[in-house]
């Protein structure tokens, strides 16, 4: 008897400790267990669960210790908040003791439930800090392979004579028109130095306790002690203007180092910094962006006694040439396998041919931390499709979608093969009228077993490759397919009953992923920048899907790294080199718009005030940059509703969308400095939003016809109209007869398509399902004529197309709002401003009577999220959805407004 008894008695207590309150997930500037925590004051956050319904946190309790063992006392020898009287889960300062660089901080809370009672401490977990001053890295040099003069002479000649041969510029389709061996001994007797290896020794003395390496190595750094590579990270580290901000990354290498003889090796790679490719955008001239491979570092050992050594970046650091020997994000990259220099990263190695190192120059950049999720080989696969061609002169594979990475091929080859391979979007892989031209990457064979023939300093966008040279026989087995991008979390989850709405959702997620490299890229093979037009338009699409909370704190310090210090004017992309800095305020508005949704999406006020005197000039800039003269509160624009129908720049102007846009800025601005307590700018900025939307009213609004146009006269448009009703622009006594007919031009003259660019579709998937009209939207989403997302699907469309018609990138992510309609609109998810990061949560479905079900989770940054519903009868459905603990919620249906804790409720509904 005495065994069931055990079983009921544990039965009961797992029940009762699930139902507690118990905090999970807990995260320091939105990472787990970070390294490189550069500031003094770190936000902490937790989720709560719960199964009990409406639990909620009455108070809290942090205690941060210098050592696991403390923590597991009880003792915050560090921070003690003892218990505050709070239900603030997220965002919470740490406000205890000073921290010191280069240290573990551990760290755990505890929570009071509704009832006001204790629960059991959570989990322990951990912070690493950073290094908070030039003093930190403990007299650390930057070191390259050639003084500054060698290197410049080289480098300028060479350039000298790219330019005097004509090359055309990047992301010209013939700009990479030449193969990657004709680039490679284009320059036959003063070549570009390949890729170095940096090397240093050192013996510990004593057993090593704990060790930490701090890396800045630019543009791209492969890390290696004793032989092993530390880490899965690639392409490291992030993109970032480099006059202005240099990242350095931390790692845990106590598991690589012993007691005895050890060696430290470091490979670089050109990135961004210093590049090949004659670029359209000239980043290729620019300073801050053109230098050699350099190298900052400091090894932190601590040891089992106590004492500490440092080792550094030195001039007793060696160098010499790595079997890369031509690398360029662009243009490719050529691994000779014959080059490679045995034992380089282990002991004992006869370093005597090795070259010592010379001192850098300073990049210019602050040096941070890097503060978000790394880039790493996130999936592979085999290839769906493979085929021999040409007596197995070449290999031609289809990875089944387009996406971002690069291939792995098992090598069988003599020494001195020659191995190339091409990748593209388009089955003729060599067609040179693709994006991307010729993306290339080579590798030639040492005739050894076991080699591997990859990337390392640079990515490719693809569905097809061809592989040639490699004349013995591969099969699918020899072969895998290497999805490259930041590793950030997948938080959303949708589905419904119609495949083609599934399918839209799919694209959208496969284009934003695909995109992701350390900022939020246009494309992944053309261009590979930060176009911001786009994140304005995509990445609350991609906030729905993944957690990009960390990711956009760092592209959010790059976009104002690239604001013009004089001017206030914001660059059109980012990282930037002052190209068209200040002239798009559409594109520039990034800088106000992703404040905005960080603070919607993950209660971010921190960004606001960061940033909020550089938000301020950007307004300013405005003003003063793109004003037009004898038209007060009316702007200009260099870029405009891109990808339009009616042509990439539509010919009703810029004018109309660059001031509605800017009407809509002024007022994001006038809500987050309320919500920051900036009264006297807030006054400000809202009589500004009056004069613009007097300006709108005078130069747009056409009196007679009672519509909104642009100032260049045409036939209807949406895009003036949506922006309009969608921005709050149209007054009261219009907003009727502006809504009429442009649901008319919808439905009956456009036949259920949205006709417009990136700015007009932003604003409908918004504006038809908040003025009664999803099913409307519906019958526009699931449209498969031009043009649509359907049309795109129909002609094997597997990620975002850049245009509604099959031309130019088929990778580009900016026309990704509609998932923002599934989630938001059809499964009803939505944040409030009030109680922002979805503490509180609107839910308002649209039940479409062409729909059976629709079900969506999201991971917000307080716990899942979920809601479903499901037709029962005619008009009938049920609709079901979970609160998370410490969360409630607003459920909006026919029958009227219900407010609800945390729980599972399902409501049943009849549809009017």
């Amino acid at each position: 008897m005495k065994k069931p008894i055990l079983i009921f008695t544990l039965l009961i207590c797992s029940i009762m400790s699930f139902a507690q309150l118990i905090p999970v997930n807990l995260k320091c500037e939105y990472l787990k267990n970070p390294m490189g925590i550069d500031m003094k004051n770190p936000r902490l956050f937790w989720q709560l669960q719960s199964e009990a319904k409406g639990d909620k946190q009455t108070a809290y309790q942090l205690l941060v210790a210098s050592s696991k063992e403390n923590l597991e006392q009880n003792i915050g020898d560090v921070f003690n908040s003892k218990k505050v009287k709070s239900d603030q889960n997220t965002h919470v300062i740490y406000k205890g003791a000073e921290l010191k660089p280069a240290s573990d901080y551990f760290w755990k809370v505890k929570v009071w439930d509704k009832d006001k009672k204790a629960r059991k401490w959570s989990e322990t977990v951990r912070f690493t800090t950073g290094l908070f001053t030039d003093t930190d890295w403990k007299g650390a040099e930057w070191i390259a392979w050639k003084t500054q003069e060698e290197w410049e002479t080289a480098w300028w000649k060479r350039k000298e004579i790219e330019e005097q041969c004509h090359e055309f510029h990047l992301p010209s389709y013939f700009g990479a028109r030449m193969s990657i061996w004709e680039r490679y001994l284009f320059h036959y007797e003063n070549p570009y130095a390949p890729s170095p290896l940096y090397r240093k020794e050192f013996i510990a003395g004593k057993e090593i306790k704990s060790a930490k390496a701090f890396i800045a190595g630019i543009g791209y750094n492969e890390l290696y002690i004793n032989g092993n590579k530390v880490g899965d990270n690639v392409l490291e580290p992030g993109w970032t203007n480099y006059s202005k901000t240099v990242l350095y990354v931390t790692h845990d290498v106590t598991k690589y180092f012993s007691k005895g003889e050890n060696a430290i090796g470091i490979m670089l790679g050109r990135g961004n910094y210093g590049l090949l490719a004659n670029d359209h955008w000239g980043f290729w001239t620019k300073d801050g962006y053109v230098g050699q491979p350099k190298l900052k570092c400091r090894f932190k050992i601590v040891y089992t006694d106590g004492t500490e050594e440092d080792i550094i970046s030195d001039l007793n650091w060696k160098v010499t040439a790595g079997p890369i020997v031509y690398d360029d994000p662009h243009l490719g990259e050529i691994y000779d396998a014959t080059k490679e220099v045995a034992g380089w990263n282990e002991t004992g190695l006869n370093t005597s041919s090795w070259d010592k190192v010379c001192t850098a120059p300073k990049p210019g950049g602050k040096l941070r931390a890097q503060l978000n999720e790394p880039i790493r080989i996130v999936k592979k696969a085999k290839p769906v499709k493979l085929k021999i061609g040409g007596g197995q002169k070449y290999i031609w594979g289809d990875a089944g979608t387009n996406m971002s990475g690069w291939i792995q091929i098992k090598v069988n080859a003599p020494k001195g093969t020659r191995i190339s391979v091409y990748f593209g979007e388009k089955e003729n892989v060599m067609d040179l009228n693709q994006p991307g031209g010729l993306q290339q990457m080579a590798y030639i064979s040492k005739g050894e077993t076991g080699e591997v023939a990859s990337c390392r300093f640079s990515y490719k966008g693809f569905r097809y490759f061809l592989i040639k040279g490699h004349e013995n026989p591969l099969t699918k087995n020899d072969i895998e397919i290497c999805q490259v991008n930041s590793d950030v979390t997948p938080v959303g989850k949708f589905e419904c009953s119609n495949k083609t709405i599934n399918n839209i959702h799919r694209i959208c997620d496969k284009a934003m992923i695909s995109n992701l490299h350390s900022i939020p890229t246009d494309c992944p093979h053309r261009e590979k920048n930060g176009w911001m037009g786009d994140a304005v338009t995509g990445i609350e699409m991609g906030m729905g899907n993944y957690d990009l909370a960390a990711l956009m704190t760092k592209y959010i310090q790059d976009i104002f790294d690239g604001q013009d210090p004089k001017s206030g004017g914001l660059p059109i992309m980012t990282p930037d080199n002052n190209y068209n800095n200040g002239n798009s305020s559409l594109w520039g508005s990034a800088g106000v718009h992703l404040p905005w949704y960080m603070y919607n999406y993950y209660g971010d006020t921190r960004i606001i005030e960061k940033y909020w005197q550089q938000m301020l000039s950007f307004v300013n800039s405005v003003w003063e940059l793109t004003e037009i003269e004898g038209k007060a509160g009316l702007f200009k624009d260099v870029l405009s509703d891109w990808v339009s129908p009616f042509g990439v720049r539509p010919n009703e102007g810029e004018e109309v969308y660059a001031t509605m846009n800017f009407y809509l800025v002024l007022r994001r601005m006038s809500a987050m400095g309320s919500v920051i307590g900036k009264k006297k700018d807030v006054k400000v900025l809202e009589q500004q939003a009056e004069k613009v939307k007097d300006a709108i009213y005078k130069y747009c609004f056409d009196e007679k016809l009672m519509r909104f146009k642009g100032i260049h006269s045409t036939a209807y448009r949406q895009g003036p109209n949506a922006l309009a009703l969608n921005y709050g622009i149209a007054k009261a006594e219009h907003k009727e007869k502006i809504l009429k007919d442009l649901i008319n031009d919808i439905s009956i003259e456009r036949e259920n398509h949205i006709y417009g660019g990136i700015f007009t579709g932003l604003a409908l998937w918004e504006l038809l399902p908040q003025t009664g009209h999803s099913e409307l939207a519906f019958d526009v989403a699931v449209n498969d004529t031009y043009p649509s997302y359907g049309f795109m699907l129909k002609n094997g469309a597997t990620t975002l197309w850049e245009q509604w018609q099959d031309r130019g990138s088929h990778n580009h992510y900016f026309l990704g709002f509609i998932d923002s309609y599934f989630y938001r609109y059809l499964a009803g998810i939505n944040f409030a401003f009030d109680k922002p990061g979805f503490k509180k949560i609107v839910l308002k479905p649209a039940f479409i009577t062409k729909l059976d079900f629709v079900q969506a989770s999201y991971q917000s940054i307080h716990g899942e999220i979920k809601a479903a519903w499901r037709k029962t009868g005619d008009r009938k459905y049920t609709y079901s959805v979970t609160i998370p603990a410490n969360c409630e919620a607003e459920v909006v249906l026919p029958s009227g407004i219900k407010t609800i804790s945390s729980g599972d409720y399902v409501f049943n509904v009849e549809k009017q």
